[in-house]
């Protein structure tokens, strides 16, 4: 892969334009609402669920994108940008020699949406193959990454990929904040996730023996799920064989850990770098933080009284897999409800035992993926973003899932159109949901007035 890099310029500035417009549109809310419907509020259509994902381009090519701070050559903060595409995602031209491929890396720094432009820069990647098979590889994915110096601030960071061949492009944006030097001599870079290399890894780069996951979401390769790391210490008294105590953890949403390590590690100089490779219990779907706690040495007190904590924690989210099906099969099943056919949910009904309903699991999804050649069953992406909206936004003392609102919106999204009616002389709260394209509206009402909207079947759409 051979790489040219342009400095950030007009061509950059003008990449504003058309990511901004890009990401405009998509934020388009095609929801209308009355003007009292900010005061009794049900789930929030305009900021999530089918909306972009910061990290994320919606369109195609398709990418993941990941921010770090590490340390730059001179010791300050770098922002280091590790990016995902699958090769499919790209157009292979044949040439002569082979199947040739071009693909073009625009970031932005700005220290707000329409704010002034700190940094940035342009990038072009080439890819040579010599069958076309090789384009077609499943799970030989396009990693690389790019790094920034960049002042201390908080910034939204613009990323486009444009397929040279193809031309089209596609964006996505996410906020991150670049530190201060860190306080202290000892302190930790920013933990990167993603699973244990198969490749053959070079043994003098531990970085190398990971392969990220820029997106952070993961499903049956939750169980090689990996964490890189480095230790800053630029203390003068450090022994050239200091030996440090890690402690690492996953915790879920409500902060409760499911899983506990621990290691030691031993200095290679100023930074040393580290790799974690847990072996996580069966997770369900949601969303979890891997926690990485330095125990020993302590940070020297700045007070006189405490040592100062060394921690870094990352996000991530486990989707709708056989990985989770295995955590919890038996809501695993009962969500495939939403959407499957009468046909199927009669089959559901006669499952007993577990092996039964992970076959019907594997059926159900293998039946709906539009692309049974690629390593992404996109039909079963779409579901999990759904179920995750859903219980973001409409549970009420249960799972999203489980109420009406969230099957409704599992089984066809955004609506086109809502008009919520709040405040009724004669009647309870009420919203309704219409589905232009599909014919379909939903009628949901607030009986008790706590929220919890119901589907009305008289009026609704069957």
């Amino acid at each position: 892969m051979r790489d040219r890099s342009r400095s950030f310029g007009r061509a950059v500035r003008s990449v504003v334009v058309v990511l901004g417009a890009t990401l405009a549109a998509a934020a388009c809310i095609s929801a209308t609402d009355s003007p009292a419907a900010a005061q009794y509020t049900t789930g929030d259509m305009t900021g999530a669920g089918e909306m972009p994902i910061p990290g994320i381009s919606a369109t195609r090519p398709r990418f993941s994108v990941d921010a770090a701070i590490q340390p730059g050559e001179g010791g300050e903060p770098e922002v280091r940008l590790d990016y995902r595409l699958s090769r499919t995602e790209l157009l292979f031209e044949r040439r002569p020699t082979g199947y040739h491929a071009a693909y073009e890396v625009r970031v932005i720094f700005s220290r707000s949406k329409r704010g002034r432009q700190e940094a940035g820069d342009l990038f072009q990647r080439q890819l040579e193959v010599a069958t076309y098979g090789e384009t077609r590889i499943m799970g030989q994915d396009v990693v690389d990454h790019v790094a920034f110096q960049v002042p201390p601030g908080k910034y939204v960071v613009e990323v486009a990929i444009t397929d040279l061949v193809a031309e089209r492009i596609s964006g996505t944006s996410f906020d991150f904040t670049v530190p201060a030097r860190p306080a202290g001599q000892l302190w930790f870079a920013d933990i990167s996730l993603g699973t244990r290399s198969a490749r053959a890894a070079d043994t003098t780069d531990v970085r190398s023996r990971l392969d990220p996951n820029p997106s952070r979401r993961y499903g049956d390769d939750i169980g090689a799920l990996a964490a890189y790391g480095e230790i800053v210490d630029a203390r003068p008294s450090a022994a050239k064989d200091e030996r440090y105590k890690i402690e690492y953890r996953v915790e879920n949403g409500f902060s409760e850990v499911l899983y506990r390590a621990d290691t030691t590690i031993v200095r290679a100089g100023v930074r040393t770098p580290f790799l974690l490779t847990p072996r996580l219990p069966r997770l369900a779907p949601g969303a979890y933080r891997f926690v990485v706690d330095l125990k020993a040495p302590l940070q020297p007190a700045v007070d006189k009284k405490r040592a100062v904590p060394v921690v870094r924690e990352k996000a991530f989210d486990v989707e709708q897999s056989l990985a989770s099906f295995a955590a919890d099969p038996r809501s695993s099943i009962e969500v495939l409800r939403c959407i499957a056919t009468d046909e199927e949910q009669t089959e559901m009904g006669k499952l007993k035992t577990e092996e039964s309903k992970r076959g019907f699991w594997e059926a159900f999804w293998k039946h709906r993926d539009p692309t049974p050649d690629t390593p992404r069953n996109e039909a079963l992406d779409e579901f999990s973003a759904r179920v995750r909206y859903a219980n973001q936004q409409f549970g009420v003392g249960m799972p999203g899932w489980k109420t009406d609102m969230g099957c409704i919106y599992i089984r066809h999204g955004k609506p086109d159109e809502i008009v919520r009616n709040p405040f009724n002389f004669d009647r309870p709260p009420e919203e309704i949901w219409y589905y232009y394209r599909a014919r379909k509206t939903y009628f949901f009402v607030d009986e008790d007035g706590f929220g919890r909207y119901e589907l009305d079947p008289r009026r609704s759409s069957s």
